[in-house]
């Protein structure tokens, strides 16, 4: 009796311990999952989720997760947790209003992968149904990010029902299932925090703006294409020659090229040239066919030389056009997709045995995938454009005038004139040679699956734009008024979704879209130059580039130019002579007998090296998210802060000679400093700077991933900026300065 009693008190106490573990698991359940609820957006919807979900940290070969709920909503596949330590660890990085970190739009979404039991893995397409349990999901972004999600402990029916909602929602086959149309009912207004001063170039004063800061007497607007009567992908105003052609002849010559596009200007040299975009003209047989009686080629020649002709005489210098076919001197739209293609291989990584098998064989895998090389021809046309634009006019041509024609006449304008080396001039050149003259960023961007078309392939031009854009801030530090974080910035808004700037493929579409056959109201959805909408002051403090502000802030030049001494050193003198040496050594570039440069060639242009070997990887955009290659302490970001540093304290030692100089207290407190707009500017009792200038470690994906914090052992490796900091003069709040 005495040996029952004990047994039963034993599988008494073993009910009680599982009991037990089963109490505590569910009171954990209920602290991690049941309260976790997603912060939506007006017209967002929860549309299915899933419980017990592992979020795999990256390069830790799916053996360190967190434990959370998949949220798929109309606008975003969003992942929450309990774990309140996770957030912290993110915390310290660029900080988006729209966006959580745990957030990925579904407009972001590249490509999703099955991984079931077994280890096989397949490729989730459009208009697909998947009836197989899930073990793994695999996520690839278009911002090069790769998430992976476990569902070992989620219930079976929710992860089939995640799986197809992600595929559903992610490939939508019409424009109207988009978020944005839902979230664009919401809003009577574009949201904006503040307006843009960004030209959207949807009125006649916009373009007559841009014509007289060029100095244009011989173009006028135009708006033939009122309504969308000649063509669908131009905007309704848009610039020709004077005295052209009356309307009823420009119908009939837009009718001979390409989509009806007719030739458009771009952009007003100083020297007078101008530069133009042009389509491709249609073949002489349909051409026959269209005109009939009358001689296709005696057609073709009357238009085609009248509109030459025009073109001419708006030149002042009246000479010939230089013609220059992108479709021969830039790299195919199939070239620019298949080293995308390849380069997304090389850079979407997220196990470290796949990051060491890359690393040992990277530089020929990256010059394998050619996508230098198509960057490298791209900033060789538009640096040849330049030149010629010293002396002619140039047209550039392309079979419908609305790819590569973009990406060359912004180079080109950029190389030429420093306004769109600003943020507003940059902006104002996107918004007009892109948005405006119709890139189609809905169907490049496959943010909507066409039925009918072979290819729905990613067409990344304008990545290929801003990784040209990067190449010349390599070469001129200077230069521009942003930094590379404003572009990378700009790239991951260009797939946000809910903005008009990249949802839509031209005027037409943006301005009205078609379902049933029966026209819907306008939206009105946001601009994404809006960047109060998803980024506080602090946080846009980045956009700044230190080195162009101490080129062009106006006490800080003043102090430089006094500063130089009134007779130049020997040394001065030699390297005068070694400059200008250097310079008649420039092929394409005319001097006088002194070595200077001639009048004709402005000091504001740049004549970047375009050859491949200038050409490097655009880290912070590519591999911002591989953590092995993170430099620990250092790179860009490093160099960065610590040139944001060197201008504080300029402005800082300016302010103090000015307050010294004044007599008397009562004047000198009247002195206020001049802001530089740069990280350090803010006090520094705010989180961002505090976070800056603590224990913590900057990477060289900052301000992207997070801050590393490292244990005491490698702080002693590691050389972070914060230590830079602190034996710099910057222990004060400059905003407040009180002398």
């Amino acid at each position: 009796m005495a040996s029952l009693g004990r047994a039963f008190m034993r599988r008494s106490n073993s009910y009680d311990v599982v009991k037990l573990q089963e109490e505590i698991k569910k009171r954990a359940s209920s602290f991690f999952q049941n309260d976790l609820v997603p912060r939506l957006l007006p017209g967002e919807r929860v549309v299915t989720e899933a419980d017990s979900v592992l979020c795999f940290v990256p390069f830790t070969e799916r053996k360190q997760g967190i434990s959370g709920k998949l949220f798929i909503t109309n606008f975003k596949l969003t992942f929450l947790t309990g774990d309140r330590s996770s957030y912290e660890k993110e915390s310290k990085r660029q900080r988006n209003k729209v966006i959580d970190d745990g957030d990925i739009p579904l407009t972001n979404i590249e490509s999703i992968y099955q991984v079931v039991s077994g280890g096989k893995r397949k490729k989730l397409l459009p208009n697909t149904t998947v009836s197989t349990v899930t073990k793994y999901l695999e996520i690839y972004s278009k911002d090069f990010r790769t998430h992976v999600f476990g569902f070992k402990f989620s219930p079976k029916d929710q992860i089939k029902k995640i799986t197809n909602a992600v595929i559903h929602y992610a490939y939508p086959n019409k424009s109207y299932l988009l978020y944005a149309f839902e979230y664009a009912k919401t809003l009577q207004t574009p949201e904006n925090g503040t307006v843009s001063n960004t030209p959207l170039y949807d009125s006649p004063v916009d373009w007559e703006r841009e014509l007289k800061r060029c100095g244009c007497t011989k173009w006028t607007v135009c708006d033939v294409n009122k309504g969308y009567c000649v063509s669908q992908s131009m905007p309704e105003r848009f610039v020709l020659p004077m005295n052209l052609m009356s309307y009823d002849e420009l119908m009939k010559a837009a009718s001979q090229f390409n989509e009806n596009r007719l030739p458009a200007w771009c952009y007003t040299h100083t020297s007078g040239a101008s530069l133009v975009r042009m389509a491709e003209m249609f073949a002489e047989s349909e051409l026959a066919d269209y005109v009939g009686n009358l001689s296709s080629e005696m057609y073709i020649r009357t238009y085609c030389n009248r509109l030459r002709t025009a073109i001419q005489l708006a030149d002042v210098n009246k000479g010939y056009p230089v013609d220059m076919d992108l479709m021969k001197l830039c790299p195919s739209l199939k070239d620019v997709q298949a080293a995308y293609e390849k380069l997304k291989e090389l850079v979407f990584v997220d196990s470290g045995k796949d990051f060491v098998v890359h690393d040992i064989s990277w530089m020929s895998s990256l010059e394998g995938t050619k996508w230098l090389t198509c960057v490298s021809q791209c900033l060789k046309t538009a640096t040849d454009a330049a030149k010629h634009l010293e002396r002619h006019t140039v047209i550039i041509k392309e079979p419908d005038s609305r790819h590569f024609c973009c990406l060359i006449s912004s180079l080109v304008q950029i190389l030429l004139d420093r306004h769109f080396r600003t943020r507003l001039g940059f902006q104002s050149l996107i918004q007009r040679e892109w948005v405006a003259m119709g890139y189609p960023f809905q169907r490049e961007g496959c943010l909507v699956q066409d039925l009918n078309r072979t290819n729905n392939e990613y067409i990344p031009l304008f990545l290929l734009f801003l990784d040209c854009v990067w190449q010349l801030m390599e070469q001129y530090p200077s230069a521009f008024a942003f930094s590379e974080t404003y572009l990378v910035t700009l790239w991951d808004s260009v797939h946000m979704g809910i903005f008009e700037t990249f949802l839509f493929d031209c005027c037409h579409q943006r301005s009205r879209y078609h379902i049933d056959g029966r026209w819907q109201q306008r939206f009105c959805l946001p601009s994404v130059w809006d960047w109060h909408m998803q980024f506080s002051d602090d946080d846009q403090s980045f956009f700044n580039n230190p080195l162009y502000i101490m080129q062009t802030h106006p006490d800080i030049c003043d102090a430089l130019r006094k500063s130089k001494p009134c007779q130049p050193s020997q040394h001065h003198k030699i390297s005068k002579k070694l400059y200008s040496y250097e310079l008649q050594n420039i092929e394409g570039v005319d001097f006088c007998s002194e070595g200077m440069k001639s009048e004709k060639i402005s000091r504001s242009e740049l004549t970047p090296l375009t050859g491949a070997a200038c050409m490097k990887l655009w880290s912070q955009c590519y591999i911002r998210w591989q953590t092995p290659a993170q430099i620990i302490g250092g790179g860009n970001p490093s160099q960065y802060l610590q040139q944001c540093v060197m201008v504080e304290e300029i402005l800082c030692l300016l302010h103090k000679i000015e307050v010294l100089k004044k007599n008397n207290a009562k004047s000198a407190n009247s002195l206020t400093r001049t802001r530089s707009d740069l990280v350090f500017s803010m006090a520094l009792d705010t989180p961002r700077t505090t976070e800056l200038l603590t224990n913590s470690y900057l990477t060289s994906s900052f301000p992207f991933s997070s801050i590393q914090r490292l244990s005491r052992e490698e702080k002693a490796v590691f050389t972070p900026i914060s230590l830079f900091l602190e034996h710099s003069n910057i222990d004060y709040d400059y905003s407040n300065d009180e002398d």
